[in-house]
């Protein structure tokens, strides 16, 4: 494609799409589009290894671009862009739906806000209010506050509140619900296939908290009951958010999920995919990350896109004008209230998250009759399928074990365990992927001593005596767990 500084932007496209980047500077190709009316930037863990670099980049794209929004993908627990080389401090959002004490998950949503907010970051795509009812599910699990509609609807207002707090926007995700999948968005199309009764009851209940969300992001799920296509480019989508909201509606953005997601990417591909999100009434349409695609060649195709429907006569070039003005208001509103929040120095942020996530995870984590016995330890990391929402998988579990002085070592041969005082084995998805089940009964075959430490949702526990409930991958929920072992403590 040519050059960026060859290209001629509009700004009425532009003004609805929140493009990616790789690296912690702002691209020269990028800064055509911010002067031009660029919607916003959504930012990945490739852009912030460390908090101080996310807050120094925030205020680049300010700055070549006042207007623009600055979002980053910031669930805490196992979904974390701030902390993506080392995991997050915090506990998944099940952890404190387990806990179920609302002011918990205010404080430490607050915490959350206020690093945030260190980092000039505008809008946080949190909380998740998907009800995560199927424990085969791979990609919601303990994103999730809970498997039951008022628990994910206390704890998620709870968690906006948090965010507002600290001046930071919050936005609900996956509208209308993606906690009833049992496939990953990310690598194809997910349908769920109940009732309307039954889906109001269970996964629609939440949404009526949109009024107290600054955003929405809709999901790419299929919902039979509820209309043709995919929630995020499907017309039906955005008068049923409304309706759902009650008598107040929804005024705030409504933001797809990423578009380069093979589940709209494939069919009806990129392009077709942005011009009806655009017609579905999206006021954002995030297009997504360099693993898949090149960011600059995105942001072109997604504008061209735009301007080629326009000329066609699809959309209508008034009604772009007012979608992206409306965003840019909404955007000057959350800025506006960001900027009237003083914000802390992010050392200090970081420690007071720090504290409350150590609190949090340690009320959280069930260890049963589990203990660590003699000093060294192996760990088998049985986990295959790829978590594609946390990114890069990585196992806390031995740098967590080192740091409390035992003599750990990762395993990568389920048989080489038996020298070891104590062998750990990591699950999430044990029942429902054959190849995770197969590694553990391997070890358990060879060590019936050993203890499963399952980062997944409950109902995906294998079951037995020695099985520890860490309900997260992170290293607040890993470090929760083996200090309530060394406790002799189940909880």
């Amino acid at each position: 494609m040519s050059p960026a500084d060859d290209r001629r932007w509009d700004p009425d496209a532009l003004g609805v799409l929140l493009a990616s980047f790789t690296g912690t500077e702002v691209p020269a190709w990028l800064r055509g589009p911010l002067e031009a009316g660029l919607g916003g930037v959504i930012l990945f863990g490739y852009n912030t290894p460390d908090p101080a670099a996310c807050r120094d980049l925030a205020r680049s794209v300010h700055e070549a671009a006042p207007g623009a929004l600055v979002t980053i993908d910031e669930e805490g627990g196992d979904v974390t862009r701030l902390q993506a080389a080392t995991g997050s401090v915090l506990p998944t959002a099940w952890a404190l739906g387990a806990v179920d004490d609302t002011d918990l998950t205010r404080r430490a949503a607050r915490a959350l806000g206020d690093v945030l907010a260190a980092c000039d970051v505008d809008l946080d795509l949190a909380p998740v209010l998907d009800v995560s009812a199927d424990p085969r599910n791979p990609v919601i699990g303990t994103r999730a506050f809970g498997d039951e509609p008022d628990r994910v609807t206390r704890h998620a207002r709870a968690l906006a509140i948090g965010l507002r707090e600290a001046g930071v926007g919050s936005c609900g995700k996956h509208f209308p619900g993606h906690g009833a999948t049992h496939v990953d968005s990310h690598t194809a199309l997910p349908a769920i296939d109940l009732p309307v009764v039954e889906l109001a009851r269970d996964h629609l209940a939440p949404w009526a908290l949109a009024p107290w969300l600054d955003a929405v992001m809709t999901a790419h799920v299929l919902v039979p009951a509820l209309g043709e296509g995919p929630a995020s480019i499907a017309p039906w989508s955005r008068p049923l958010l409304d309706r759902v909201a009650g008598d107040w509606g929804f005024r705030g953005l409504v933001v797809t999920d990423a578009l380069d997601m093979a589940a709209v990417a494939e069919d009806p591909g990129f392009a077709e995919a942005v011009v009806r999100a655009v017609e579905a009434g999206a006021h954002l349409l995030c297009l997504g990350t360099s693993i898949r695609r090149d960011e600059q060649e995105m942001l072109a195709e997604a504008h061209d896109a735009i301007l080629a429907a326009v000329e066609a006569g699809r959309l209508d070039r008034a009604a772009l004008r007012e979608r992206a003005a409306e965003t840019a208001d909404r955007a000057a509103a959350l800025r506006a209230r960001r900027r009237s929040v003083p914000a802390p120095r992010l050392e200090e942020a970081l420690a007071r998250l720090t504290d409350v996530g150590r609190e949090a995870a340690a009320r959280a984590v069930d260890v049963g009759c589990a203990r660590l016995v003699g000093p060294c330890v192996r760990v088998v990391d049985a986990r295959v399928r790829r978590d594609h929402a946390s990114g890069a998988r990585r196992s806390v579990l031995v740098e967590q074990l080192r740091e409390r002085g035992y003599d750990a070592d990762e395993a990568h041969d389920p048989g080489d365990v038996a020298d070891a005082d104590t062998v750990l084995v990591v699950t999430r998805l044990p029942r429902a992927d054959a190849e995770e089940g197969r590694v553990l009964a391997e070890v358990l075959a060879r060590r019936p001593d050993a203890v499963v430490v399952h980062v997944g949702v409950p109902g995906a526990a294998p079951r037995g005596d020695r099985v520890v409930l860490a309900l997260g991958h992170g290293p607040a929920m890993l470090g929760a767990a083996l200090d309530a072992m060394i406790r002799g403590t189940g909880r």
